[in-house]
């Protein structure tokens, strides 16, 4: 997850289409109509929200904080090298760091999400015409803004390609 609010907005609206898995269609977000300052504005705003998310009370970040406090017991304590590679790897082994996190950005990314749609914004998939057409425009960029603003407040893309909510995106057509 990026770590400044603004890189966070830029990567879950303007900065380009998310995929929950390598074979899941890219989404994006739209409102119809939404000018491309305000498409930027409210992508900040929403951005800001989910990065300050309150993380403190969830499970992942228990056990991160778990993980910390074993370590730190063990760098006080006289263990070998053998000894403190195999604590490390059990460390690693009951943390699962790579779920942990991904539980940790769940709740970031909902609440992200949350402020979208209340700001009126709606989930699209794209098709593969249009993550073709997007995977060669640089994040970041002006030229992949613009793009991904067409599409996001294109009122026939938000018909054709919203996502309801609870269902998982269909199969993208060949547009």
């Amino acid at each position: 997850m990026p770590s400044t609010p603004t890189s966070l907005a830029v990567l879950m609206l303007l900065g380009g289409a998310t995929s929950a898995s390598a074979s899941a269609p890219p989404t994006s977000w739209g409102r119809s109509g939404v000018s491309l300052a305000q498409y930027r504005t409210d992508a900040v705003e929403c951005g800001r929200l989910g990065a300050n998310a309150d993380i403190a009370g969830e499970p992942a970040t228990k056990a991160f904080a778990a993980a910390e406090r074993f370590a730190e017991r063990n760098l006080t304590m006289q263990l070998s090298d053998t000894e403190l590679a195999t604590e490390q790897a059990l460390m690693v082994r009951r943390l699962r760091p790579e779920k942990r996190l991904s539980e940790v950005q769940g709740v970031m990314l909902n609440a992200t999400e949350r402020c979208l749609t209340r700001l009126g914004y709606r989930q699209f998939t794209l098709t593969r015409t249009q993550s073709r057409r997007l995977d060669r425009l640089r994040v970041g960029t002006p030229e992949r803004h613009a793009y991904l603003h067409a599409l996001a407040s294109d009122p026939a893309v938000l018909e054709a390609q919203s996502i309801r909510p609870g269902v998982a995106p269909a199969a993208r057509s060949d547009r």
